[in-house]
């Protein structure tokens, strides 16, 4: 199973305070899930699946827990969140930089990756899913 939609990957690969992006074009299911497996919260704490006109949808963290947030192409951006939180909050690096996240953020990686997975294929974020926007789409 492939993408549908025009995509790439990008994997943040950090060494001290730099980052370097990973680019893959054209990604297939199963260099998603490889590439979202090598997330440990230290070094690739980030793989971000960017779909042409639609956006960008974000897994961060790892190896055990993690946060997902899109960023649609209007600007906007929300994350998901559980109704059953395993804990109060969790600390995570993502995006290079460590923070406490509530627990009702915190995913698992069956569910994070699966998130990720049916957006690579369908090209649409999850609307069974609860989404907490965090910002409002730009206003033209």
């Amino acid at each position: 199973m492939g993408a549908l939609m025009p995509a790439h990957l990008e994997i943040e690969n950090w060494e001290g305070l730099k980052t370097k992006r990973e680019r893959v074009s054209c990604p297939t299911v199963a260099v998603l899930r490889k590439h979202l497996a090598s997330l440990d919260g230290n070094k690739v704490d980030a793989v971000w699946v960017d779909i042409d006109e639609v956006g960008s949808l974000s897994v961060g963290g790892g190896p055990d827990n993690f946060v997902v947030v899109s960023f649609p192409a209007d600007g906007s951006s929300s994350h998901v969140e559980t109704n059953n939180p395993q804990v109060a909050s969790v600390e995570l690096q993502v995006g290079g930089q460590t923070g406490a996240y509530p627990g009702v953020m915190i995913l698992g990686p069956e569910l994070a990756f699966s998130i990720a997975e049916r957006f690579l294929v369908t090209g649409a974020y999850d609307a069974a899913l609860k989404w907490v926007q965090d910002c409002p789409p730009e206003v033209a």
